[in-house]
């Protein structure tokens, strides 16, 4: 295993993620990559402005909340701040990146979540062509 993925959304849960995937890139001297997904934002169309403040704000606070992420691992780790459907483009991304392994937590920031698992957790684990490590 070289190369693992780590999805970071600001939560605990995929902090505890991260600091899971930490000890894994250490023991196996495995490359780290810190991934934060904005999603897509919708506005409606009466609204005369569009969406491009709020896409941009969404991507300033990623890149905020990889800096914090990566500063915490302690170790160097490259990092993505990409758009989309969470966990569609992370499972794009591990596919053509062949990453070895996707960690994430088992709940997320999502305004809905399931009872035992994130809805986005849930998402990645059945269409992922990659193992995916949730992190309770």
């Amino acid at each position: 295993m070289k190369k693992i993925l780590v999805a970071i959304d600001g939560s605990e849960a995929s902090m505890h993620a991260a600091r899971t995937a930490v000890t894994l890139a250490r023991g196996l001297n495995a490359q780290l990559t810190l991934a934060h997904i904005v999603p897509p934002t919708f506005v409606p169309p009466e609204v005369p402005f569009g969406i491009q403040p709020w896409t941009e704000e969404a991507v300033a606070a990623g890149e905020r909340l990889l800096e914090a992420a990566a500063k915490e691992t302690g170790m160097t780790c490259e990092r993505m701040n990409l758009t989309g459907s969470a966990a569609e483009r992370l499972a794009d991304v591990a596919d053509t990146g062949n990453f070895d392994l996707v960690v994430v937590g088992s709940k997320g920031r999502g305004a809905v979540s399931r009872m035992l698992i994130g809805s986005v957790t849930d998402r990645l684990v059945h269409i992922c062509k990659r193992p995916v490590l949730v992190v309770r």
